[in-house]
């Protein structure tokens, strides 16, 4: 362990940072990374504490990571932190526990009582690791699963597809993901508005018109980390016919692009079998939860 120097953030660290999580997320069922220009925003807002990001150094380069945020207070009195599971490269993985009892003991001497961690397929920690160390599951996050194409009648007729034009079919598209979603108009605008200065996503939006309604609609990006998995952000379709055609298109999708999952998120484990989704298969991937643990 003494091979190892513990530092605090420092300008440009980000570079390192982001190269070090994105070889450490291609380990993940569900890799992610925030870019480096991202990062470098949220370090110079107002208000960040360089001592809660923590980087391991051996021999001048940097080979992990830890990053945490102490929350702003609430009415419990009680003092709460974000803290991440570490990001350390495989051939030094016993600087993780360095890592975590630094910042442990950094978040105590700022009055922490309690971190938050988010555990499951975001991550190399599931819940059996997650109790070892102390932690108790507050919150289920998301289910995830993938969309099974090994049965798609791939000949069905599916050439109707268009591209989304937010000039002709942002109201009714997102009239529709506000029912998908059960959130109110502002927050599917809202969603438009985001994903419009998103441009580091490959997007793949498409919908069926027919009679000036929208019969499907098919909006999904693929993974910065590993272009093979995509995730879903809407799949809708009016009826079962009109699935089957969308189904036909991604698996159209996947044998052009070398696809291999098509992700979807639910909240709820019975979402999966509301009519809605009828034909699909899906096919369980893993869950994320939050987990809790007194310091």
């Amino acid at each position: 362990m003494t091979d190892y120097e513990i530092k605090h953030y420092q300008d440009g660290f980000e570079v390192e940072q982001a190269q070090v999580g994105t070889e450490v997320a291609k380990t993940f069922l569900v890799p992610h990374q925030t870019p480096a220009e991202r990062l470098k925003e949220v370090y110079t807002r107002e208000g960040f504490d360089p001592e809660t990001r923590l980087y391991a150094f051996k021999d001048g380069k940097m080979i992990g990571f830890l990053t945490s945020a102490v929350l702003p207070d609430d009415d419990s009195g009680i003092k709460k932190a974000n803290l991440t599971p570490p990001s350390v490269l495989s051939e030094h993985k016993e600087v993780e526990k360095l890592l975590y009892e630094k910042a442990i003991k950094i978040l105590k001497k700022k009055g922490v009582q309690f971190v938050r961690s988010g555990f499951g397929i975001t991550a190399n920690v599931d819940e059996k690791d997650a109790k070892k160390l102390g932690y108790k599951k507050v919150q289920e996050n998301y289910f995830a699963y993938n969309i099974n194409l090994d049965k798609i009648d791939a000949s069905i007729k599916h050439d109707e597809f268009i591209e989304f034009d937010s000039n002709k079919h942002l109201e009714r598209c997102a009239a529709i993901i506000s029912e998908e979603y059960a959130r109110d108009l502002e927050w599917a605008n809202n969603y438009y508005e985001r994903i419009r200065t998103q441009d580091n996503f490959v997007r793949i939006h498409k919908l069926i018109e027919k009679d000036g309604e929208i019969k499907a609609y098919i909006n999904f990006i693929e993974n910065l980390i590993d272009p093979s998995i995509t995730v879903l952000q809407v799949i809708y379709a009016v009826n079962e016919d009109y699935m089957k055609k969308l189904l036909s298109f991604l698996a159209e999708a996947a044998k052009k692009k070398n696809y291999k999952r098509f992700q979807c998120a639910f909240t709820e484990v019975e979402d999966i079998k509301l009519s809605k989704y009828k034909p699909i298969k899906f096919d369980f991937i893993g869950s994320t939860a939050l987990f809790e643990k007194e310091i």
